[in-house]
């Protein structure tokens, strides 16, 4: 069967921020996660700069274009009443609230009564309700934040509080409490949270109403009634990382001496680093939602100022010539559609505006999705090219020479955060690879491929893809290395 190629998404362009925050469409959408209902994709999203504070909603039908649809928390007009106490999100407003002679610069909740949530996450609950998980900080770069939940009977809102499940002082002397991700499995739902210092952290949630099974709150671990680990969960990930997402999977296949078995995993992904500067998407996985989460050499994840442990799916690149580069992609979600469709979305930055002297910042987020599937090993491994409504599918040997006569262009990750730029490479018929990597090939399954590049072994998925930057359908290659856990992506081209 002919392998069948996605058509021309016509993407947006991209923009830069303008006063009017409905025309952004993918623009400007930090901390982006997905909800799907009745046919209708939703994407809540953090900005801070132009946009109401009570989260930006998303709308879109075919997951390739985005429009705006409005506010998840209705925050006009509010500021006076947070000021004098009465707010409906007062708990959390009063916990985090911070002066400006406090820390001179970067205040997020301030005494005006004005402030900003951050990294939301929304999904429907066994209630029949919208529940959004939020989280409010005092400044940037401080730990003195929160997390609550948030329901509506629409996923547009208005979310109405429902209570706070966590909370953290200022001093990085407990997990900073931003970044929820609620997640279910095996009967049983979690939360999983945390911003640098010490690290990504994940508590039990009752099933029914969403908040803690347990019913702790802060004045019992304050007060002494519960130790750090009874509030505070179990500790996931370590060091300069956060955005953690927990998704489980049953059934991954695996080649194990030359038999594919099922296996039930659970993966995290987070990102590491300046987010600014460095940040990159890396995956660990587990048999237990609490963990211990690896990578491909066992060892925990931790991040160690930028580097660190776990497999580095993505990080900043460019593929040779583009006009557009991929920068500091990170902070994703993982979700899988109504049609069976693996997906991450995560927010990209670019350094397009500058390069060209249109602007001295690349602070613009933008919404970006991304394919995932499993290779033979049954690790994660994401497609580096946007989605543009393909579907996995078999894909030949011969399928990935014709292409483009064995031509590609290769982007291989190392533990390095400065920007990849792709490198040419040759598939040749006879099994090896030339060009700027010398090594070996071969394909097997119905989408698998082994490569071989100086003496490391990327173990790999064939996709057919949209190659936004050569205007043109073709096949990718998303492979992870045994024993590096770095990426190595290819794409078809028929540059010569």
């Amino acid at each position: 069967m002919a392998v069948r190629y996605p058509k021309n998404p016509h993407f947006n362009p991209l923009q830069m921020r303008t006063p009017d925050y409905r025309s952004w469409q993918e623009g400007c959408a930090h901390d982006p996660s997905l909800l799907e209902w009745e046919g209708v994709f939703y994407a809540y999203s953090t900005d801070t700069f132009g946009a109401p504070n009570g989260y930006q909603i998303r709308r879109s039908e075919d997951l390739l274009h985005w429009e705006y649809v409005g506010p998840a928390i209705d925050m006009e007009n509010t500021a006076e009443l947070y000021r004098k106490g009465k707010g409906e999100f007062q708990a959390a407003y009063d916990w985090c609230v911070t002066g400006e002679k406090e820390v001179g610069f970067g205040v997020c909740t301030r005494k005006d009564g004005s402030m900003s949530f951050w990294a939301p996450h929304c999904v429907r609950g066994t209630d029949g309700k919208f529940w959004l998980y939020f989280c409010l900080t005092g400044y940037f770069g401080g730990s003195k934040s929160c997390i609550g939940l948030a329901k509506s009977e629409s996923p547009t809102g208005p979310f109405r509080f429902a209570g706070l499940l966590l909370q953290s002082p200022a001093g990085w002397r407990t997990p900073n409490c931003i970044d929820p991700q609620f997640f279910s499995a095996e009967g049983r739902s979690f939360l999983v949270y945390g911003s640098y210092g010490l690290g990504i952290h994940l508590i039990e949630l009752d099933p029914e109403t969403g908040l803690r099974k347990d019913g702790l709150t802060y004045d019992d671990f304050r007060s002494g009634k519960c130790a750090f680990r009874a509030y505070y969960g179990v500790n996931l990930a370590r060091g300069s990382l956060e955005g953690g997402v927990v998704h489980y999977h049953k059934g991954v296949e695996v080649l194990e001496n030359g038999r594919l078995v099922k296996k039930n995993y659970y993966y995290l992904m987070c990102s590491y680093g300046s987010l600014s500067s460095v940040y990159n998407i890396r995956c660990g996985r587990s048999e237990s939602p609490e963990g211990p989460y690896v990578d491909v050499n066992g060892n925990e994840l931790v991040c160690s100022t930028d580097l660190g442990t776990g497999n580095k799916l993505l990080g900043s690149f460019r593929w040779d010539g583009a006009l557009v580069d991929f920068y500091c992609p990170g902070h994703n979600d993982m979700y899988v559609t109504s049609g069976g469709v693996d997906l991450i979305s995560y927010h990209c930055r670019t350094n397009y505006f500058i390069e060209r002297g249109m602007s001295r910042s690349a602070n613009f987020h933008y919404l970006y999705l991304g394919q995932y599937a499993f290779n033979s090993d049954g690790w994660l491994v994401m497609n580096a090219n946007r989605y543009a409504g393909e579907t996995l599918q078999p894909v030949s040997r011969e399928d990935l020479l014709n292409i483009s006569a064995g031509n590609f262009e290769a982007v291989l990750f190392t533990q390095g955060y400065k920007t990849v730029v792709s490198k040419r490479i040759v598939l040749r018929p006879d099994g090896t690879v030339t060009g700027a990597y010398a090594g070996k090939w071969r394909t097997y399954g119905e989408r698998d491929i082994l490569i071989e590049l100086d003496g490391e072994e990327y173990c790999g998925v064939i996709m057919p893809a949209w190659l936004d930057d050569q205007g043109v359908a073709g096949l990718t290659v998303s492979a992870l290395g045994r024993t590096s856990g770095m990426a190595l992506h290819l794409n078809s081209t028929n540059r010569i």
